[in-house]
């Protein structure tokens, strides 16, 4: 700022010294911000408001341009205003500057001051505002007179009729020569005009305003209802100069209302016949109309119904919960369920469900309620009964049925806790444990007996384990125990040995005594990290080899002498080069209609016919394809071929296909699905995809939104394996199934096993009470499938009708059972 003196200096012809502090003062006490530029553009001075504005100090402007200050300016846009300011002797522009307090607007002047230029803002944001705002409310008033739909005019006291615009001619379709009110009379409808030409008189007299509803003829004839509302204006002696008014059209309410007491006449007359309790209520909530039955039901007299009397007759216990939730609704105008007790005349109480809905007329006027009771006592009794029964077989499903041991899922929760539980410097010792022998009893004896040797086993099983341990059937002859907690190897060495003691002991049953045994597997769980399915592998590894030894004996576990593990490692390595051999193919088993007995869906299952070892079960390959990550590539294989055969089935054949809980993992599930419709053509609502309630076990409900995307697309979804798992009636409530299928394990002792048979019931009610078809597997013989077509199950799969067949022969074996039927007895049609 050196130049800055000798520009004061000549400005005013005074020398420098402590006159310079004045100078700065008087610049700093102008309001507006200021600028001194050199002859080279540069900033020699700004007032404190020029400070203000660009947040920064006087000091910093030595030698610093214009647009160094400023953001958003260029040095050359800077320069051009410069020089025309200089040439012109003075310029004026409005910019945008940012500063510390954002974006502001100014009148930006520049005038020449020698061989400088001063630089003045103006600020003018607040002005651009109010002009915006003016324009806008001024675009907004004139919407709001094209929208009106009021038309308004003037009568003179001779009745003579001003302001008429087109759009009241066009309204009430007067003509347009109108000029004065008793053309408006003669186009009135008789009926109207003697009450109104009253009406019209005593407000002249009285100086009243005016407002009557009337009907006009139309150009066509017909007559129209209209609204005119007429004030009068005084002059300064108070005598009337001029009537204003508006005509409005309310034909349509007009119309609304007649439709309105014509719909509560016929509403009235079906009320009172209905055989439920129908009511109605005002704006207020109050009670306006109660039905007959209503009536009939409380014994209540049509006064002690209405306003608020009906609370009267609720049960005590329930009466403040149901007036909150109706007050609640009646506040914010929307729908309402409730269900609580009523007194029935008698004295007795009957549970009802209330459902409220808002009256709302054609323009959106609220004018109350409308609800209905009905009586749902049979239904509450229904539901508990039903509760009841879905609690017996949710336990059911977690247990054995034979021995009422926990089974193989159960079991899984239980060395959950047995491993949340453990202290330091503790175990948990897994037993694996299979029957020698058992096979025999059930060969030679039959399986009565067997079912009473497995019994007993049970009991035994309990009676040597301490009140931690956990005892499970993991199906057939193959049981488990935990043991928790554990000290050291030989404490699950000895129990092992008393396991194995309790199990050997004859059997006295029916004077026979089978000779069965035991050999034992152990695995030990020694922290979170030790999945239940790892240690239990371990476990049935441990196992093998206890057999291998002679079995009557025990073996814990050794990862040097796991043969199964190495032979997995194999399955792996042949399983990735099948892929790209030929060697997989698709099998198809049918589902069959029990009301037809026609093919109504065939499951497509994975088979694997390995060089130089033959046909390999799924029960095989399918956990090692998952364990190695195959089982996605293999899933879309099945999806693409299965489909591709399904598309030349007939139109009401399905394809169930099985998924695997990882197949979930990857995130292209849909796509692959849409993928292999999409190239076989095969319509969506043909194809259902099976999965088991692993699928579900997802902490984050991812899986969820995937089955509801798969959804989506139109696929069917399957609950398969129901009742085995943790908890499937919890299942069927997070997403709604098309289908659930009935495991195997329920139906392999029917029809002689009473728990089996009941479960059968129970899960074919639940499926029709929840719009679910309900399927069977595991179909071997008549009497097994009589079981299922009594009890009113929709399918039913196995090998009493065919085992599963390659495609050419599948689509033979539906073509064979077209128009084809059987009857629930011992001489129907079998599985041919």
């Amino acid at each position: 700022m050196t130049e800055m003196p000798n520009l004061r200096s000549r400005l005013t012809g005074q020398p420098q010294g402590p006159a310079e502090e004045c100078w700065v003062a008087l610049f700093d006490g102008v309001a507006h911000p200021v600028l001194i530029k050199n002859s080279e553009s540069r900033v020699i001075f700004m007032n404190s408001a020029a400070c203000e504005l660009l947040g920064c100090q006087r000091g910093e402007l030595e030698g610093r341009a214009e647009h160094e200050l400023v953001g958003g300016l260029t040095a050359a846009w800077l320069r051009d205003l410069d020089a025309e300011a200089m040439r012109s002797g003075s310029l004026t522009v409005e910019q945008v500057v940012p500063g510390p307090a954002g974006l502001r607007r100014f009148l930006v002047s520049r005038k020449p001051a020698g061989e400088h230029l001063v630089v003045t803002f103006f600020e003018i944001t607040e002005l651009r505002r109010t002009e915006e705002a003016l324009r806008e409310r001024e675009a907004h008033l004139r919407g709001l007179l094209d929208l009106n739909p009021l038309v308004p005019f003037s009568i003179s006291p001779d009745g003579t009729l001003s302001d008429i615009s087109d759009r009241l001619v066009d309204l009430t379709g007067l003509p347009r020569d109108t000029s004065h009110v008793d053309d408006w009379w003669a186009a009135m409808h008789p009926d109207d005009r003697p009450e109104l030409r009253a009406a019209w008189a005593q407000a002249v007299r009285d100086g009243a305003s005016f407002d009557a509803e009337h009907r006009l003829r139309m150009p066509d004839g017909q007559y129209r209802w209209f609204r005119a509302r007429v004030v009068a204006r005084r002059d300064e002696e108070g005598r009337i100069d001029r009537w204003f008014g508006i005509l409005e059209d309310v034909h349509e309410r007009h119309l609304s209302l007649d439709h309105l007491r014509e719909s509560e006449a016929r509403f009235r007359a079906f009320a009172d016949d209905a055989p439920v309790m129908i009511w109605v209520t005002d704006v207020e909530g109050h009670n306006v109309f109660v039905s007959r039955s209503w009536l009939k039901v409380t014994g209540q007299s049509p006064e002690e119904a209405v306003n608020e009397g009906w609370a009267a007759v609720i049960h005590p216990e329930d009466r403040d919960a149901v007036v909150a939730i109706w007050e609640s609704a009646l506040r914010r105008r929307v729908p309402f369920t409730n269900e609580f007790r009523v007194r029935r005349q008698d004295g007795s109480w009957c549970w009802v469900i209330d459902v409220g809905q808002p009256r709302v007329l054609a323009d959106g006027t609220f004018i109350g309620y409308i609800g209905c009771c009905v009586d749902i006592s049979a239904r509450r009794q229904a539901e508990d009964d039903r509760v009841m029964a879905q609690l017996q077989v949710f336990h059911m499903a977690r247990h054995d049925m034979l021995t009422g041991l926990p089974n193989r899922h159960y079991f899984g929760d239980c060395y959950e806790e047995a491993v949340a539980a453990l202290a330091a410097g503790r175990s948990v010792a897994v037993h694996m444990l299979d029957l020698d022998g058992f096979k025999a009893v059930n060969d030679t004896r039959g399986h009565p007996v067997g079912d009473q040797v497995l019994r007993q086993v049970a009991d035994r099983l309990r009676t040597s384990v301490r009140s931690t341990d956990t005892v499970a059937r993991l199906g057939g002859d193959e049981f488990a125990v935990i043991q928790t907690p554990v000290r050291t190897e030989q404490e699950a060495c000895d129990l092992a040995r008393r396991l194995i003691a309790a199990v050997s002991k004859p059997f006295n049953i029916d004077g026979t005594v089978p000779e069965v045994g035991a050999s034992v597997g152990i695995a030990f769980a020694r922290g979170r990290g030790d999945s239940a399915e790892e240690v239990m592998r371990f476990a049935d590894v441990a196992l093998y080899a206890a057999k291998q030894a002679g079995r009557g004996t025990f073996r814990v576990f050794d990862e040097a002498t796991d043969i199964h593990l190495q032979s997995r490692q194999k399955m792996k390595s042949a399983l990735r080069a099948a892929l790209g051999q030929g060697e997989l193919s698709v099998f198809y088993q049918p589902l069959i209609g029990l009301a037809d007995g026609r093919v109504t869906a065939c499951e497509a299952l994975m088979r694997w016919h390995r060089k130089g070892a033959g046909w390999i079960t799924p029960d095989q390959f399918i956990p090692v394809a998952e364990e190695a990550g195959l089982i996605g590539v293999m899933g879309e294989w099945v999806l693409h071929e299965a489909c591709a055969h399904a598309a030349r089935w007939p139109d009401n054949v399905s394809l169930a296909v099985n998924l695997s809980p990882l197949q979930f993992h990857g995130g292209g599930l849909v796509d692959v699905v849409v993928s292999a419709l999409r190239a076989s053509g095969l319509p969506p609502e043909r194809l259902q995809l099976e999965i088991t309630e692993s699928v579900l076990l997802d902490p984050t409900d991812r899986n969820i939104t995937v089955l509801q995307e798969l959804r989506a697309v139109g696929v069917k979804i399957v609950m398969d394996d129901f009742g085995t798992g943790y908890s499937s009636l919890g299942y069927l409530r997070s997403f709604p199934f098309d289908k659930i299928k009935v495991d195997r394990s329920f139906i392999r002792d029917l029809p002689h096993a009473r728990e089996a048979l009941a479960i059968l019931k129970a899960v074919a009610g639940l499926g029709r009470s929840l719009d679910m078809r309900t399927t069977v597997e595991g179909v071997e013989t008549q009497a097994q499938l009589d079981c299922a077509i009594a009890e009113g199950v929709d399918e039913a799969q196995g090998f009493f009708f065919s085992r599963p067949l390659p495609a050419p022969a599948i689509t033979s074996f539906i073509s064979g059972r077209l128009g084809r039927r059987f009857a629930a007895s011992k001489g129907s049609e079998g599985a041919a």
